[in-house]
Parts: structure tokens; C-alpha cells; sequence
């Protein structure tokens, strides 16, 4: 080794030592200890004594010096990263890298329980196939300007033949090929909310993710049947007769519990979301999720269509009243519960009470006189909370025939648990409303893995369900011989408690978390996130809260700067670092630390609780457009393409995946919000995949339509030259922004 080597190392290793004895870890005090240990080196007697030393003095003098920096550097290695901006350095690079690398494709995920859509960005080229083993070749659709779409249906084209959790594809495009990753998603049972028998001898629970119903008695499993694509809901038609909704598919189908076989099935033009029997067990009204909020009122036993009826919005939930005649609809968009009355063969609304925040979820009393909705606050009348991100679980009563609010229950509560003043341990995140044997209500408390039996006359009766493995419940019901039956979709598993037992029996769906851990770690990791997804803060509140199942629950929080901002979907979030509006977490378990202190952090200790988390929010697919594959207009979504680059919307939101993965000051694109605010304020490029499904919009959701984001809401054409659009191409434009 030379002597001019030996020096540079002896330099280094000063410079780390003196490092080390400033104690600030910054790249600018590493830099300052540099210079000092170099005006030291330049003094003639250190010169001196440079030239006479060995190479290999010197070497072993510098590493004796490093040493002290070295550990320095280890010690404060979190504290360096956190100061120099480094977090995540690395997940926006690979990010970045996998957008603009072409050709390019997003969403970055396929999940086997559903059909979906990607995007392809390449240059210029006129075809484009991609092969994964399994599946057959997928032809994509060419747009125009090198973008092309492809269509997947895992029942037509196949599932995937690769195990773990990324999946080998190949971009064939103009004869060129190119090898991709996919992050596999294969979803396990998730059973969620029951239907009852007319004799209450048995239950049935659905897996949208496995297509499967399941049918329970006190015994246990009974049987496990294959449905159509995405069941949604059910209702019993009579003791042995179900029928069963679908998120992706047409068809209204009834099976038979005996045979186990299909039995009829109504084709409905959209996809179908909850559905009601009415008392007399003519009818059947379900929730019709396609372009246009509506219902379908189905006439039984023909199992015919009687009448559509439109909604002010989209609905969640439905149920009848006291008699066929009285409908009511919780609709989410505006917070609301929708009487509607039959009028000349149809309904039309004739009330509405409005609740501020919407509904998790419903119960309807066996008479139908009483609803109880499960909400997050109540504000009907008055000012929304500005506390920040303010979440008051409850229970509300409500005299369908009056339609007003005649009961409100608190349900967060303190438990012998807590460890200061404050800490919630009970209580939290109602997901299951159920009346059972003589009136008594059955509550789910998905935030406290519990289940409370509320009576009039006694002290709430609570089962803890953590202990038995079963975690967020979903679905309760009591059957007719006093036996109780809970969902825990996060488990795969259901929950038997007989009328003398202490603690439930666990029946599994899904595999075990110590068969997992042995055979698929991956889907462990994201079954133990999706349980702190629904898990409760000690002050109260969950992700769940506010991202109603992973979407947005479409009302409008405080996030902390004393204005109402609205909810966003997590879903589709995959490789889009930075997060939030104003990319501030670089990546998605960096959020955990929000958890872990504004929000005092939970009850159960749990390791790498961010990482987990954040494999769960990476595996849910974007968003369901509210159209199927065949229904798109084809030459409008090309014409729209064309409009979209000759407004330059291309800038920000790039194909793909539609964004440029980017942040920019509001001022740029907005400046009269910005002189409003008074302060600076960063925009974190969104992803405009599934955008239909992401109304309102723009930072502050002041757009209500992508009418109002083009026009009305960029009036000095900043925000894409929407100006140089002509009426006919802007309204191309958002038929194919629709498109995505």
C-alpha cells in the first residue's frame, strides 16, 4: 500500500473520530469534521510525522480511529436518516423505477379473486402480450401514444401457477420482450355478516374472496358451498332457499342449501351490492352498484324484476320496515338514511334523516319498528367535529315510522386494562348489529375483538374473542337454541359459543397463523396487518375509523390544521411513495407512527406492526369501476386519450400509473387556494386509476365531479390546458378518465 493511500485513510479515520465527539449526526457535521481533520494533516509537525510513518502504521492508526465514528454512525444511524430526508430513499427510487421504466405497466398487482385491468406504457409500439405461467397470453388493447390496457378475469383466463407472492410476467411488445414483477395476491376466506333461517336453525356467511358460502348451525361448519364472482350478500328465501348478490358479475343467483346446487338466478344490468326480504316474503330489494345509484326491486318466489329505483346516492345498506310497503337506504355519500314508500308499483322517497357520518353498518329489529346504525359521530343538526381526526363510536336508534334518532349509545369505554388516564380499551368500531332471542341486541366491536349482549334490564354481557384466535369480528347471530355465531374475516374463522360455554369454539375457513407461517408467510404478514387495520388506538380509533374497509367512509375529517379535509382510499396504493396528500411519509409503515403516538398507541404489543400493515394495504386492489369490460364506449375512451395529451395531463399524471409520482407547491397549479390558506402547502401527485370512485376531488375535495376539477375549478388553466380542449373532446376526456 502506498504512503499517499495510507494518509487518505488516516484522514478518513480522523475525521470520523472528531464525528463522534461532536455527536451530530448530519451529513454537514460529517462534512465539518472532514475539514478540521484536514487543516490538522496540513500542519507541518503532523506532516512531518505523516512522511516518516509506515504505510502500515498508518493504517492501523486510522482504523483505530474510525473505530469511535463508526459506532457513532451505527448508534445514531435512525437519527441520520430521519434529519438528511433518507427515509424511504430507496422505495421512491425503486417506485419511480418501475413507472418510467418502459415498457411500464400498473397497477403493480394481481389478486386472483377478481377481474382487473392494467395499463402499459411502452414506446410507441402496436402490440403488446403478456405471459405468466398459468394464464393464458392476454392481448392487450391499444389506445394511442404507446398505452395500452389489458383485461384479466381470472375465471376465464386462468390463475396464475406461481407460489409466494410475486409473480414472473413477460411484456412481449413489437416482438421485444421484457421481464416484469407482480406482487401475487391469493386471497384466503374472509366469511363477514350473516343471514339468518326463518327458523333460526342455521346461519350462512359469504366469502367475497373465495367466492364460497358457508352455512353454520350450533354443531358447526355444516357445509361450504361454491357462488357466483364477488358474493356480496344473501337472504333467505325459506328454510333451505338462499339468495345471493354478486360485486362482479350480473347475476342475482338462489341456491339451494340441500343440494348445494343452483337453483335460479335473475340477470340485473350493474353489479350488486346488499339486498332485503321484505316481511312477507314477496319481495327482495337489492342494491344495484353500477353507473347509477339505484335499487331493484325483485318480485318472489318468480325471482322477476318488479321495478328499478333511483337514489339521491350510492347505497351500503337496505332494509324494510314494518310491511313491504316502507324501504330504507343508508347511503354513504351524503351521511344519510333514505325513506322510501311504495307508490304506483314502484318507491320513491318520501323522508330522509341525516346523520352527519355515515353507516358502518345496520340492524333492523325482527318487527322492523327499530333500525340500529352504527356510526362514528353524530352531528345531524350542527357543526362538524374539529378535533383532530375525531371518531365517537355509537350505537343509534332509530323509530323508522318517526324517522328520528330515539336512542344514543356511547360504546368506547374504559377498561381495567388501561394504562393512563384516557386509553380505550372496549368498545370500539361496531361492525355487527344483530337482535337476538327476546329482543336483546348482539353488537361486534371489530376494534376490541369483543361481542356485547345489551339487554334493558341487565349489565352488558362481554365476550373477549382475542384470546380464542379470533380477531376484528364481523357478523354476529344467535340461533334459535340460544347458540352464538361471530365472524372474524380477518381469521378466516368462525366463532361458536354455546348457551353454558365460557369461550367460543373456533371453526377455521381459512389456515391457522402457525400453518401459514410454516407455508405462506407472505399472506400471514398481510392477515396480521389487516388485523391492526381494524385494530383500536388506546385513544379509540382505528384505520378502520375513517378508511372504511381500506375505501374512503366519504366524510370529512380534521387531519390536524383545523379544516375538514375528505377521507381517501387506500386501496391501489401500491408503489406510489410518497404517501398522504402532501407525500410527507415516504413509505406506507411510516404511517404506524401516527398510531403509535398522536394516537397513544394499542393495547397489544405486536413487532414490526408497520410492516405488516403495510403488506396488507399493498395487497387490495384499486377500486371497482362501476362498469363491466364490455360496456365501455371504445372510440369515446380513445378520442378522450387524445384530448388527455393535448392538455397535457400527461405532466403530472403519467401512464401508467397515471401519476408522476412527484410533489409540487399548490400555488403552481392553484394560487388563489393557496392565498387563501396563507401558508405554503405541497401537493403530492394522486394516481388518477379508479379516480370515478374517488369523488370529491382535488386537496381539499372543493371538486365535487371531473367536470368542476376541468372547468369550474381551474379557471387560469393551470391545472392541464383544459382551455385548448374543445366542449366535445373535454367531455371525451372524461369518459376516458372514467375509463380508468
Amino acid at each position: 500500500m502506498s504512503l499517499r493511500v495510507g494518509r487518505q485513510l488516516l484522514l478518513v479515520g480522523l475525521a470520523s473520530s472528531l464525528w463522534s465527539v461532536a455527536g451530530v449526526p448530519t451529513f454537514m457535521a460529517l462534512a465539518g469534521a472532514y475539514l478540521v481533520a484536514w487543516i490538522a494533516c496540513e500542519l507541518p509537525p503532523i506532516r512531518k510525522l505523516l512522511r516518516e510513518a509506515r504505510p502500515r502504521t498508518l493504517v492501523l492508526l486510522a482504523a483505530a480511529l474510525a473505530a469511535p465514528g463508526i459506532a457513532f454512525g451505527y448508534r445514531a444511524r435512525a437519527d441520520l436518516v430521519q434529519r438528511e430526508g433518507l427515509l424511504g430513499a430507496v422505495t421512491r427510487f425503486q417506485d419511480r423505477l418501475r413507472a418510467h421504466a418502459l415498457p411500464a405497466i400498473a397497477p403493480p398487482l394481481l389478486a386472483i379473486d377478481r377481474p382487473q385491468t392494467w395499463f402499459v406504457a411502452t414506446e410507441d409500439a402496436h402490440a403488446v402480450t403478456l405471459f405468466a405461467g398459468g394464464v393464458k397470453p392476454l392481448e392487450a388493447e391499444a389506445l394511442g401514444h404507446g398505452l395500452f390496457r389489458i383485461d384479466y378475469d381470472p375465471r376465464r383466463d386462468g390463475i396464475p401457477n406461481a407460489l409466494g407472492t410475486q409473480l414472473e410476467i413477460t411484456l412481449k411488445s413489437d416482438g421485444r420482450t421484457s421481464e416484469r414483477t407482480l406482487e401475487l395476491v391469493r386471497p384466503l376466506a374472509h366469511p363477514r355478516w350473516f343471514c339468518i333461517a326463518p327458523d333460526r336453525s342455521r346461519a350462512v356467511a359469504l366469502s367475497e374472496e373465495t367466492d364460497e358460502l358457508f352455512v353454520l348451525r350450533s354443531s358447526g361448519l355444516e357445509k361450504r358451498l361454491p357462488v357466483g364472482d364477488g358474493p356480496v350478500d344473501c337472504a333467505f328465501l325459506d328454510d333451505d332457499h338462499v339468495a345471493v348478490t354478486h360485486r362482479n358479475e350480473r347475476s342475482l343467483r338462489v341456491f339451494d342449501l340441500s343440494t348445494g346446487r343452483e337453483t335460479r338466478a335473475l340477470e340485473l344490468s350493474a353489479r350488486q351490492g346488499r339486498l332485503a326480504r321484505s316481511p312477507s316474503g314477496t319481495l327482495l330489494a337489492v342494491i344495484l352498484a353500477g353507473e347509477k345509484a339505484e335499487l331493484a326491486i325483485v318480485r318472489l318466489p318468480e325471482l322477476t324484476l318488479a321495478s328499478r329505483v333511483s337514489l339521491a346516492s350510492a347505497a351500503d345498506w337496505v332494509a324494510f320496515g314494518t310491511n313491504d310497503d316502507t324501504l330504507f337506504a343508508a347511503t354513504r355519500a351524503d351521511a344519510a338514511i333514505h325513506r322510501l314508500r311504495a307508490n304506483a308499483g314502484t318507491f320513491s322517497e318520501d323522508a330522509k334523516l341525516d346523520l352527519g357520518r355515515p353507516v358502518v353498518t345496520l340492524g333492523r329489529s325482527s318487527d322492523g319498528s327499530q333500525l340500529w346504525a352504527a356510526t362514528t359521530d353524530l352531528h345531524a343538526a350542527g357543526h362538524q367535529q374539529l378535533g383532530n381526526h375525531f371518531v365517537q363510536d355509537q350505537i343509534l336508534t332509530l323509530d323508522g315510522g318517526r324517522m328520528i334518532v330515539t336512542a344514543r349509545r356511547l360504546t368506547a369505554e374504559r377498561s381495567d386494562r388501561q394504562t393512563k388516564p384516557g386509553d380505550v380499551d372496549r368498545g370500539v368500531s361496531p361492525m355487527g348489529v344483530h337482535e337476538g332471542r327476546e329482543g336483546a341486541l348482539w353488537i361486534a366491536f371489530a376494534g376490541t375483538d369483543e361481542v356485547v349482549q345489551v339487554t334493558a334490564s341487565a349489565i352488558p354481557r362481554r365476550i373477549d374473542l382475542g384470546d380464542a384466535g379470533l380477531f376484528a369480528p364481523h357478523g354476529v347471530a344467535e340461533l334459535a337454541d340460544g347458540t352464538l355465531i361471530v365472524s372474524s374475516p380477518v381469521s378466516g374463522a368462525f366463532g361458536i359459543l354455546a348457551p353454558d360455554a365460557a369461550t367460543p369454539r373456533v371453526v377455521r375457513v381459512a389456515p391457522s397463523d402457525a400453518l401459514l407461517l410454516e407455508q405462506n408467510r407472505g399472506a400471514l404478514a398481510r392477515r396480521v396487518g389487516e388485523r391492526g387495520f381494524y385494530e383500536a388506538t388506546r385513544s379509540g380509533i382505528t384505520c378502520q375509523s375513517c378508511h372504511m374497509h381500506a375505501d374512503s367512509d366519504d366524510a370529512a375529517y380534521n387531519l390536524g390544521d383545523h379544516r375538514l379535509l375528505p377521507t381517501l382510499s387506500v386501496r391501489g396504493l401500491a408503489d406510489t411513495a410518497p404517501y398522504l396528500r402532501d407525500g410527507s411519509y415516504p413509505r406506507l409503515r411510516d404511517l404506524d407512527d401516527v398510531a403509535q403516538t398522536l394516537y397513544r398507541g394499542y393495547r397489544r404489543n405486536q413487532a414490526a406492526r408497520g410492516e405488516t400493515v403495510e403488506a396488507f394495504v399493498r395487497s387490495l386492489p384499486r377500486r371497482d369501476s362501476p362498469h363491466f369490460a364490455n360496456e365501455r364506449d371504445r372510440a369515446a375512451e380513445h378520442r378522450g386519450l387524445a384530448a388527455f395529451y393535448k392538455a397535457q395531463c400527461d405532466t403530472c399524471h403519467r401512464p401508467p400509473a397515471f401519476t408522476d409520482l412527484a410533489q409540487l407547491p399548490l400555488r403552481f397549479l392553484f394560487p388563489d387556494q393557496a392565498a387563501q390558506l396563507g401558508s405554503e402547502e405541497i401537493l403530492d401527485t394522486p394516481s388518477l386509476l379508479s379516480v370515478t370512485a374517488s369523488a370529491p376531488y382535488l386537496n381539499d375535495g372543493r371538486a365535487k365531479t371531473l367536470e368542476a376539477v376541468l372547468v369550474a375549478q381551474n379557471p387560469q388553466n393551470r391545472h392541464g390546458d383544459v382551455q385548448s380542449l374543445t366542449d366535445s373532446e373535454r367531455r371525451d376526456l372524461i369518459a376516458f378518465l372514467s375509463s380508468l
